[in-house]
């Protein structure tokens, strides 16, 4: 069973997870990562976090996107998401 759990290159996945796609935090999470990055970084909240063909989103308006629950909420969830598993990997790399 473990075998089926691991990638060829060692690095664990969860068993329901597809392959290539990262688990997705909740919501709350997404919110709580967003709220780091603003206080961590000082990011002026009008700075350019993601353009979505004609959508710019800023980082202000990150959280009314996931709290509505939109698809442009669900698309930077999985973004949030992938970009947490990403820094994840460079520090273990490290």
């Amino acid at each position: 069973m473990a075998d089926e759990l691991n990638r060829p290159d060692e690095e664990p996945i969860a068993p329901d997870a597809e392959e290539g796609e990262p688990p997705l935090l909740t919501k709350e999470e997404a919110i709580a990562e967003v709220k780091r990055w603003i206080d961590r970084y000082q990011i002026d909240q009008n700075q350019v976090f993601a353009r979505i063909g004609e959508l710019v989103v800023r980082y202000g308006d990150l959280i009314p996107y996931l709290e509505q629950e939109t698809d442009e909420g669900r698309l930077l969830l999985r973004a949030i998401s992938r970009g947490r598993v990403v820094r994840q990997q460079q520090r273990t790399r490290l």
